[in-house]
């Protein structure tokens, strides 16, 4: 017993730095652009525009756990023809080793919540969606440039579609 219990104390003893480093919070802000399919009554179809923030906390040098909230306007038709998404999500952010730039899967769960269609007939549903996708980093003097690619599964009350979601943006 006092053998283990030497071991642990050493073991505990023998990363002071592991222990005493924190990992503080990084936040991201950005734009995205989503692209839906014609044909489906889950999403506004077509191109919507808008802009994303995410918030990362590392839980290791290799795994984040971080939450976001994205805004897009499929505004392209006009004001008239004009709808909204908002997209909460929850991800898990595992980085690849590699040299220059970082690159990260991103994976987790979340919502599409449309809003503000105008003609009532065919008024965009939304729902949950489970997302995975990839993003690169690129290392600048104080802060990071990011791009990702994260397609989302989205799962309406009689359909499911694809969302494919494009972002570029700055990690601080």
């Amino acid at each position: 017993m006092r053998i283990c219990l030497a071991l642990v104390l050493l073991a505990a003893l023998g990363r002071p730095d592991a222990a005493a480093q924190p990992y503080t919070p990084r936040v991201g802000a950005g734009f995205e652009a989503l692209v839906t399919l014609p044909g489906q009554d889950v999403m506004p179809e077509g191109l919507g525009i808008g802009a994303r923030t995410r918030v990362s906390i590392p839980v290791n040098r290799d795994l984040s756990v971080a939450g976001s909230v994205g805004l897009a306007g499929f505004v392209l038709g006009g004001q008239d023809d004009a709808s909204y998404v908002v997209n909460p999500q929850l991800s898990a952010i595992l980085t690849i080793p590699g040299r220059g730039s970082v690159r990260y899967l991103v994976g987790g769960f979340g919502g599409f919540l449309p809003f503000g269609g105008t003609d009532g007939f065919a008024d965009p549903e939304g729902g949950p969606e489970l997302h995975l996708g990839l993003g690169w980093a690129f290392p600048l003097s104080e802060t990071s440039m990011f791009v990702e690619i994260v397609p989302a599964l989205l799962v309406g009350e009689a359909e499911t579609t694809v969302v494919l979601p494009a972002r570029i943006g700055v990690i601080f």
